[in-house]
């Protein structure tokens, strides 16, 4: 993947300088900090969500997203929030269900799962279609921190059997450090990677 944003302003005020980024097959980048500081930004502008910047994002491959929130689906099953939007079988759908320990919840709706099996599915979904790139805002900020250990020791294992590409927003250095991100900082107005 290759990111080359020159600029991007809201309302006229600057809240992205340039910044240039080449993410290989299988590397992992940690975007950190500050709030505020433009790192959602960002990663809407590799996901292909915002548009209105200066400069180009090629991706080679399909690139997934896991979110703050789990985005689900509420009228849909919890197999239905994989199969649909990833386009998969609900054999495939099982079968990361299972390995995210949501094995049997297929007939679930979201509001039926608690908040880490609603993370978990979010996960299974992103690993779905077998993306070449994973980018992550910040998925595990409202989780206690032994569900947050066990999230990212998921993300791990996914990660390493998939062998996609990361790009993971985060504000703690300690999470970049679990998932052998490279950490990388935004700072500055307006922002840039260092």
């Amino acid at each position: 993947m290759e990111i080359d944003i020159h600029a991007k302003s809201f309302a006229g005020r600057p809240v992205l300088g340039p910044i240039r980024l080449t993410l290989g097959q299988g590397q992992r980048v940690a975007i950190l900090g500050p709030s505020g500081i433009g790192k959602t930004t960002f990663l809407r502008i590799v996901a292909g969500l915002d548009e209105d910047f200066e400069g180009t994002v090629t991706e080679i491959g399909r690139t997934t997203v896991v979110f703050q929130e789990p985005t689900l689906l509420p009228w849909r099953t919890a197999l239905e929030n994989i199969t649909l939007p990833a386009g998969v079988t609900a054999e495939v759908a099982r079968a990361l269900m299972a390995e995210v320990g949501l094995a049997g919840k297929d007939a679930l709706y979201p509001r039926q799962l608690s908040l880490g099996q609603q993370r978990r599915l979010a996960l299974a979904r992103a690993f779905a279609p077998a993306p070449s790139t994973l980018l992550m805002d910040e998925p595990f900020a409202s989780l206690d921190a032994e569900t947050a250990g066990r999230m990212l020791d998921l993300t791990a294992a996914l990660l390493d059997r998939a062998g996609a590409s990361l790009i993971f927003v985060t504000h703690d250095p300690a999470e970049a450090a679990h998932l052998k991100a490279q950490p990388m900082t935004l700072r500055g107005s307006p922002a840039t990677l260092s």
